[in-house]
């Protein structure tokens, strides 16, 4: 089986479950990009943000004993497909609800991204 398939299949799996476990009017989420263009090393420039959706994300629970008490209350774990690249730092948007990504877990067992576990905070 290649990478390819299994990619395939891991984005279908997460598609069933969007659709099983979400709604119609569920809030999508976001990866909010920021670049600014211009400007000198001290700041000025123009800032365009962009979100980029994370087509079947799904939030996740977690034991937060096993994070050995780094975790916060209000702190949520993500899981997404490789379509998007994402690294720690990012900001996530869902509603009104905006996050930094903590740590990430990347699942790629055959160099190819098949998965993204974020952990998120509150920002």
């Amino acid at each position: 089986m290649s990478a390819a398939s299994i990619q395939a299949k891991y984005k279908k799996m997460l598609a069933k479950a969007a659709v099983i476990a979400g709604s119609a009017d569920s809030e999508k989420v976001y990866l909010v990009k920021a670049v600014t263009v211009g400007g000198d090393p001290f700041g000025g420039g123009a800032t365009t943000v962009t979100d980029v959706l994370l087509v079947n994300a799904i939030f996740k629970s977690y034991d937060a004993r096993l994070f050995g008490g780094t975790m916060l209350a209000s702190d949520r774990a993500l899981a997404c497909n490789g379509d998007v690249p994402l690294v720690q730092g990012d900001t996530i948007k869902q509603g009104l609800a905006i996050y930094t990504v903590e740590a990430i877990d990347i699942k790629a067992p055959a160099s190819e991204v098949l998965a993204y576990i974020l952990m998120l905070r509150t920002k």
